[in-house]
């Protein structure tokens, strides 16, 4: 009998289980077929089979056999060595999608499809796109903190969701003087990954929303390419603005002056200016820093 008969009937008798509403059953039956193809090489079948069978499964609301199986197909990419394209990359993308936010496994099924990225991937975090939507779907599960590392480190459209999920954040705190602890997320964030032109457009779009919230009194400097709020009651926020351009120009002797100009900011975020200063200008501190290993264990840990 033809591959594709035999496997068309068994997703036959699956999807028949699973309108009789005996999951249960359907779901074991279907993880032993799966076996068999995996035992006997034939991979394609086998993710053909688990990838139907958990998005029928994500149908019916059964989120627990159904994140088994995504589980187990991950293992089978693994066995099989299937490389992050744009088809691999998709089928996930297509079972995150029906995932319930909520489901009480999602962290440790996105741990597992980013961990699946990284080492059959050519980047080194991990595929962006797939760090895209599993921050998408982290931040509507509400899980803010998982969601803004994977948002970090995705594609270009992820930068206007991270942007909406810290303003979202800072306007929950209902502590407007707290602006910068929320604006510092998005600088030293996409600092520490080397990203400066989404540093840039952050702060542009952060602080237009905060400007057309709260009409706080400033003064704009524009100089052609360069553009700073320099905000009346704000320092902070004129601090932090102003780092995107010293790393980004180099410019090792702006960077000192801000450090010193800014003393209040400047002991707040030793830490990270620490960083900051080793990575782009080369500044030696005597307890060297990686906020990336922290970014990092965060997405390949699930922590």
């Amino acid at each position: 009998m033809n591959a594709n008969v035999k496997l068309e009937r068994t997703l036959a008798r699956f999807h028949a289980r699973i309108e009789a509403g005996d999951y249960y059953e359907a779901h074991q039956t279907l993880r032993t077929i799966a076996n068999r193809y995996v035992r006997s090489k034939n991979y394609q079948e086998a993710i053909d089979l688990i990838t139907e069978g958990a998005q029928a499964l994500l149908g019916a609301k059964q989120g627990g056999s159904a994140t088994d199986l995504i589980f187990y197909l991950l293992e089978v990419y693994e066995v099989a060595e299937v490389k992050v394209e744009d088809v691999s990359v998709s089928r996930l993308v297509r079972l995150l999608a029906l995932l319930d936010a909520e489901e009480p496994n999602i962290k440790d099924v996105v741990t597992g499809m980013n961990n699946w990225s990284v080492k059959f991937g050519n980047c080194k975090f991990g595929d962006p796109y797939l760090h895209s939507v599993i921050g998408s779907k982290l931040a509507d599960g509400g899980h803010v903190y998982e969601a803004e590392r994977y948002l970090t480190l995705g594609t270009h459209d992820s930068l206007e969701k991270y942007l909406d999920l810290v303003w979202e954040w800072f306007l929950q705190s209902g502590d407007r003087e707290a602006v910068g602890d929320f604006f510092s997320r998005l600088i030293f964030n996409y600092l520490f990954i080397g990203n400066v032109q989404n540093a840039e457009q952050a702060k542009e779009r952060f602080l237009a929303k905060f400007i057309e919230h709260y009409s706080p009194k400033y003064e704009l400097i524009d100089r052609g390419e360069f553009k700073t709020y320099c905000f009346e009651n704000y320092p902070e926020l004129n601090f932090l603005q102003l780092l995107p351009y010293s790393c980004q120009t180099k410019n090792a002797d702006l960077f000192d002056f801000l450090k010193k100009h800014y003393a209040g900011s400047s002991e707040r975020y030793g830490s990270q200016l620490d960083y900051l200063g080793q990575e782009y200008f080369g500044i030696v501190v005597q307890k060297p820093m990686n906020f990336m290993q922290d970014i990092l264990a965060g997405i390949l840990g699930g922590k």
